[in-house]
């Protein structure tokens, strides 16, 4: 049975925005309610963490559970 709330995301995203900590620590809660891109943070360089929304990350839980 379909999803009526199915949410469509790309494997690769290209809203992906690498940003670094100090970015993530300015952002307050309305930013992060309209944010619309993927943020990478990183730290020299290195990446941390991955930052999306939390309907696009169930959309890529239910894409790994179609494939299995």
């Amino acid at each position: 049975m379909a999803k009526a709330n199915h949410v469509s995301i790309p494997y690769v995203d290209p809203s992906v925005q690498h940003v670094g900590i100090s970015r993530l620590r300015a952002l307050n809660v309305t930013q992060l309610r309209e944010l619309d891109k993927t943020l990478v943070i990183q730290d020299n360089d290195k990446p941390l963490a991955v930052l999306l929304k939390y309907e696009h990350f169930l959309a890529m839980q239910e894409r790994i559970g179609d494939a299995s």
